[in-house]
């Protein structure tokens, strides 16, 4: 059984950022070390100086209380989304769970007049793509791995 919260640490979302950068990673590769990921200007923007006005995170806990996977999103030009989970605990529905909390905490902000769109990466081989097109977001011709959902239209439908 896992539970939510929206306390987001910023050093565990690095953590975070660290099993997007390697969640197809098979165990039998050694990863960079976890230093170099937040020197990348890519990955560092999801972190620094978090807590700043529209980020907006969910963490999934465990039965102990310990944060073991999140999804969150800032707004840069426009509303990006990461989320991860701990390999030991994929595939127990904590992404799916992860997702439609921040979704929906999304589309309310949207009602409120916040938001637009939400773009998230997904590489093609990633299993929560095909979450994310289910749930209305769409494949975009320029950038193979970017996905968008015009929430504007999510509230029309």
């Amino acid at each position: 059984m896992f539970r939510l919260s929206a306390r987001a640490d910023p050093a565990f979302l690095a953590e975070m950022l660290y099993e997007i950068a390697y969640w197809h990673d098979d165990g039998e590769e050694e990863r960079p070390p976890f230093d170099t990921l937040l020197t990348e200007p890519d990955h560092a923007r999801f972190v620094e100086g978090w807590g700043r006005p529209g980020d907006l995170a969910v963490l999934a806990l465990d039965r102990r209380d310990e944060p073991i996977g999140a999804a969150w999103c800032r707004r840069f030009t426009e509303t990006e989304m990461r989320i991860a989970v701990f390999p030991e605990f994929r595939r127990q529905g904590v992404g799916s769970l992860l997702l439609g909390s921040l979704l929906g905490s999304l589309l309310a902000r949207a009602r409120a007049g916040g938001e637009d769109a939400l773009e998230v990466e997904a590489a093609p081989d990633n299993p929560a793509r095909r979450f994310l097109l289910a749930r209305g977001f769409a494949e975009t011709p320029d950038r193979p791995t970017r996905l968008v959902c015009d929430l504007a239209a999510e509230l029309m439908g």
